[in-house]
């Protein structure tokens, strides 16, 4: 078993194209068909097969196996990043995880320092919901990402704090309040986030009382669908001010009474085992929060 055949048979299950795989592990497509044919005839199962469509997905032996392929894998780079560490060297691939639609400022500072000081560092971005990437950090998808601090079944660093608020179209009755209590919420319609997040976001905003439970009529994937969706009258939604824009068009951001503040982390799978990179990682972000101060 080679690790070659193994970051093909990963490449090949989140991509599930050969060609895209092919492109992503640096090989031809047939040398990514023969590394996931001798895999199999190695572990004596099909991992893979494709579709009518051509699109490769994994078997029921292939979910069972490919945590453990990913977990491997993940260890083998931090085992090549320590030697080279050793070796006074920063070099590696490090996996990102960023929250969608959170904060691009922070982000693109923290990424363009990090780059400036370890350019040997390959940072690949994965962008998804904060529970996605709680789950992503779990299975070894990525080595490290930004999440609510502290989180659950990973290992958080804090990082900075953020306020959360209530978002309500310009025409709402609410609109020309400067605060909002959880009392004034319960009658009124939400929208919230496609993740496992909207809950705890309601409790933090006091919502989620035995007495009561918030109506939450739709779901959308990101905060811009989320806005527009409040815009046109649809409901109200809850969002950390760090994933609004600059300007809000048609829409108005109320902070809550008592105001409610969300702590926000960077987090690995657990600190005694992550890469070097992971770790030069959120030291970078520290450093460039100490000297930002605030988030732009």
């Amino acid at each position: 078993m080679k690790l070659s055949q193994l970051q093909c048979f990963v490449a090949l299950a989140e991509l599930g194209s050969f060609t895209e795989a092919a492109y992503a592990v640096g090989l031809t497509q047939s040398a990514v068909s023969h590394a996931l044919a001798a895999l199999e005839n190695e572990v004596g199962v099909t991992l893979l097969e494709r579709n009518r469509k051509g699109v490769a997905a994994l078997t029921d032996a292939g979910q069972k196996i490919i945590p453990h392929v990913r977990e491997l894998l993940a260890q083998a780079e931090a085992i090549e990043q320590e030697a080279k560490s050793a070796r006074g060297l920063a070099k590696g691939k490090l996996r990102l995880g960023g929250i969608l639609s959170f904060s691009p400022g922070l982000l693109a500072g923290v990424l363009a320092r990090f780059q400036k000081k370890y350019p040997d560092i390959e940072v690949v971005l994965f962008e998804g919901t904060i529970q996605e990437i709680n789950d992503w950090i779990t299975c070894s998808i990525i080595d490290v990402g930004f999440v609510l601090h502290p989180a659950k079944d990973v290992e958080s660093t804090y990082i900075t704090t953020d306020e959360l608020c209530v978002l309500v179209p310009s025409r709402h009755r609410l609109h020309a309040q400067t605060e909002v209590s959880p009392q004034e919420l319960c009658e009124e319609g939400f929208i919230m986030a496609k993740d496992g997040c909207s809950s705890q976001l309601m409790e933090l905003a006091g919502l989620e009382l035995k007495q009561f439970k918030p109506l939450t009529r739709y779901h959308a994937n990101d905060s811009a669908t989320l806005l527009a969706m409040v815009r046109e009258g649809l409901g109200i939604t809850l969002l950390p001010r760090m994933m609004l824009p600059k300007k809000l068009e048609g829409v108005v951001a109320l902070p809550l009474n008592p105001p409610q503040m969300l702590q926000i982390g960077l987090a690995v799978r657990s600190q005694e085992i992550a890469s070097p990179a992971a770790v030069l990682f959120v030291q970078t972000v520290l450093a460039w929060m100490q000297e930002v101060g605030e988030i732009s």
